[in-house]
């Protein structure tokens, strides 16, 4: 009891200054305003977004299929972590150094890359180590928790990376912003120090490539599986076209960096707000009417931006705070019903399936930038609420997850 106690605080610490972290390189405002700051359009934009996002589930499988044959995963994790650490405090140094123009972007970009791929382990790890290390009974509590806590601390680091963006000029005002989340990220490490792993030292594990073989059979095996690849593709429509917000914004009115400070925090707001409301939610009523809700609200985004880009931007910044609804739903759902469908033994391999068959996240933001560069907001956006709503067809059939 005394080492669950444990885990549970040491899972938390690193969720509050991983929170932290976040805000100030958060995708769908920071990132995406500064991928158009240093000359990035749709096209790169929606690039980012793929490799920030989604590209990394492509290789998911194989590091999967790898971690699946290791008893120990937290070495790992920390790896994954420290380069993630690292390839934020280089956009840091680019940002400041007097490379600039398609020179800088490319830069950022591989950084960007290094951050995503790395965050492969360092994903596939952490899902596995906290299944692994918190009872099942306890993970709703733990979700609950984590999202609410996450919540808090993002809105603190909301105030300070206005702050940030207000008292610096570009570019040393995201230069800043990427140094304290690579500082953050580092003391977010922390915890998964404590964190004393259980594993079976010499119990036998089948090879890499014995379980890169399995993978098709599994799917063909497991309904609940084969249904959350499904949903999880198409409610990743509604992920993805979350950064193409800003661009709309930024097509429509005319901002400053400030406007970037103010949809950023009412994100935050979103998400802190939904926490506390999405986690009595789940405790009352589990994970599928938790995602039902949130697949009906995350329908009605991309139509509602639209509409509000006709008003003004301090209207619009309602789509921030309504996205934030559906990202705490997403962040305290997902994982959990991915823990409550596997096992110890073959949980690392269903991140990896689950990763590396989300095709959607994974290709489309690039095309996304394309198909909105050449036919438009007012036909993309419509047709990510069609296959955001398709989504609960799938939902329905997942069992053992009320």
């Amino acid at each position: 009891m005394d080492n669950v106690k444990r885990n549970f605080f040491a899972f938390l610490w690193h969720s509050v200054f991983l929170a932290l972290a976040a805000t100030f390189i958060d995708m769908n405002t920071v990132t995406s305003s500064l991928i158009l700051e240093v000359g990035g359009r749709e096209i790169a934009l929606g690039l980012v977004t793929a490799i920030f996002v989604g590209v990394p589930l492509l290789v998911q499988l194989i590091f999967a299929s790898f971690l699946s044959s290791k008893n120990r995963k937290k070495p790992f994790l920390l790896l994954g972590i420290y380069m993630r650490v690292f390839s934020l405090a280089i956009i840091g140094v680019l940002l400041i150094s007097p490379i600039s123009g398609t020179s800088l972007l490319t830069l950022i970009i591989v950084s960007i890359s290094i951050f995503s791929f790395s965050g492969v382990f360092a994903g596939v790890s952490y899902t596995d180590l906290l299944g692994k290390s918190i009872p099942k009974d306890s993970i709703r509590k733990f979700m609950s928790y984590r999202q609410i806590l996450k919540s808090v601390f993002a809105i603190l680091g909301v105030f300070a990376a206005k702050m940030v963006l207000r008292i610096y000029k570009y570019p040393k005002n995201y230069s800043v912003m990427f140094f304290t989340a690579s500082l953050l990220l580092g003391i977010a490490s922390i915890g998964f120090w404590m964190i004393k792993e259980n594993y079976e030292a010499h119990k036998k594990l089948p090879s890499f490539w014995r379980i890169l073989k399995s993978v098709p059979s599994v799917i063909v095996k497991d309904k609940n599986l084969r249904n959350y690849i499904f949903f999880s593709n198409f409610t990743g429509f509604g992920l993805i076209i979350a950064p193409f917000y800003i661009l709309l914004a930024r097509k429509t009115f005319t901002l400053s960096n400030d406007f970037v400070g103010i949809f950023l925090l009412f994100q935050m707001i979103g998400i802190a707000v939904a926490s506390f409301f999405w986690g009595s939610y789940l405790r009352r009523n589990g994970y599928r009417k938790v995602l039902n809700r949130c697949v009906i609200l995350g329908t009605t985004i991309p139509v509602l931006a639209l509409i509000l880009s006709y008003v003004n931007p301090y209207v619009y910044s309602v789509i921030f705070f309504l996205s934030g609804f559906t990202l705490s739903a997403r962040q305290m759902s997902f994982e959990g019903v991915l823990i409550e469908i596997s096992t110890i033994d073959n949980r690392a391999l269903y991140i990896g399936i689950s990763g590396a068959l989300n095709l959607v996240t994974a290709l489309l933001p690039l095309i996304m930038g394309i198909l909105i560069k050449y036919i438009g907001f007012f036909i993309v956006f419509p047709l990510v609420s069609l296959m955001v709503i398709t989504s609960l067809f799938f939902l329905k059939n997942i069992s053992d997850i009320d």
